[in-house]
């Protein structure tokens, strides 16, 4: 199957991706897939996905968030609740690679579009479907976002102050997780359909996503109870593993070894530590954490925030500033590597916005360069056309 659109160089170049998804966490897997040359179709209904209207930062119905998670798509209205949209939407089933969908549990069997019908279609179809919290059990039919997954899983109460209410990690990472699960569940479907010829139906979901994000405190948790609750940013393991105040702002410490511990004291001017009885082996440490920190900590408040990084990564100690959004703009090595890129023309006013670049480095291969999301349905007739719709049937469609 040919895509049109995107170098033949790009690593995915030729597999077309049909995107049903809404919101967060399908929009940018299908994002990643278009950087990485997939020709993604976003197909909307008539209202739009509802994170276009979020705000109107670049306009009515392309607000900010939409706009940072729907770059190098091309945007179809259908509308899927009548015979014609779900006749047209199998049509073109029939000549895509990938179909992602984050719908009901249920909701396009209803329509009469479930698995069986689609793979129909297309027998080599990948058919990935995201759902809050997976495919069986109790909980199948339940809505679910971001901040629910995170506190279903777990996730949001080892997250916060110790002394406080769990709080939801800043970034959305229930849903940016199963972006990146969904990525290798098509990329999986696809590799597996090449010795295969065969299609797949794959599902992952927000709470699946959660859980595995817990893999080295699970493993212990019910031999020892630990960890409880939240440690702020401190490590329920490792000591010193945290932030902590300079004269002029926050700085992460994380000892994995002891030999980092040891740098650390002599760096602090604090040599005594390392063969204090209470602080000897990092079990020691974690034990008597309430005891270590200030410690740690007055000594680090004698000096800025800058000379300590510099001077614990110059002994091989690992160690950072806590940045803001600002300084992470501004930091060489993220520019350096296109982790942040730039995009023009948004907007009544052709604004220009700042996105995140996609990390992926492949030696000797470029990716995609990113695209302004699409406005709503920018592309439908175009698309259609492509899919060997004529003159008539796109002007019923439209």
């Amino acid at each position: 199957m040919t895509a049109e659109g995107g170098p033949s160089s790009l690593p995915l170049a030729g597999v077309r991706v049909l995107e049903l998804t809404r919101f967060a966490a399908g929009p940018w897997a299908a994002s990643l897939l278009a950087d990485l040359g997939a020709d993604v179709v976003k197909i909307e209904g008539p209202e739009g996905d509802g994170s276009r209207y979020f705000d109107d930062v670049f306009g009515y119905g392309m607000s900010s968030y939409f706009v940072g998670l729907n770059r190098s798509k091309r945007s179809v209205v259908l509308d899927l609740k009548t015979d014609a949209g779900r006749s047209a939407l199998l049509r073109m089933v029939a000549r895509s690679d990938v179909l992602l969908e984050n719908f009901k549990p249920g909701w396009m069997g209803e329509q009469g579009l479930g698995p069986h019908v689609l793979s129909e279609a297309n027998p080599q179809l990948i058919h990935c479907t995201l759902t809050p919290f997976g495919v069986a059990g109790p909980m199948t039919g339940l809505a679910a976002m971001d901040i629910i997954a995170q506190a279903a899983g777990g996730v949001m109460h080892l997250t916060g102050p110790t002394d406080g209410d769990p709080v939801k990690v800043g970034a959305p990472i229930a849903d940016f997780t199963a972006s990146f699960l969904i990525v290798i569940a098509v990329l999986t479907g696809l590799y597996r359909r090449q010795t295969t010829s065969q299609g797949a139906t794959l599902s992952t979901s927000l709470l699946g996503g959660q859980i595995a994000l817990l893999p080295n405190v699970l493993a212990g948790f019910h031999v020892t109870g630990h960890p409880a609750g939240a440690y702020g940013s401190g490590h329920p393991q490792l000591v010193p593993y945290q932030a902590f105040h300079t004269a002029d702002g926050l700085v992460v410490v994380g000892c994995l070894t002891e030999e980092h511990w040891r740098r650390l004291c002599r760096i602090l001017s604090r040599p005594e530590l390392i063969d204090d009885p209470r602080f000897v082996r990092n079990i020691d440490r974690v034990e008597n954490r309430d005891e270590l920190v200030p410690l740690i900590e007055e000594a680090m408040r004698r000096g800025t925030r800058e000379g300590w990084v510099a001077e614990l990564n110059a002994a091989g100690v690992p160690a950072g500033p806590v940045n803001s959004l600002e300084d992470v703009i501004a930091n060489p090595q993220v520019t350096a590597n296109g982790y942040v890129r730039s995009l023009g023309g948004l907007g009544p006013d052709a604004a220009e916005v700042t996105i995140v670049g996609n990390p992926i480095c492949i030696e000797g291969c470029e990716l995609r360069d990113p695209e302004a999301a699409p406005a709503l349905g920018s592309h439908t007739a175009e698309v259609l056309a492509e899919f060997g719709f004529d003159a008539d049937e796109i002007d019923a469609l439209i």
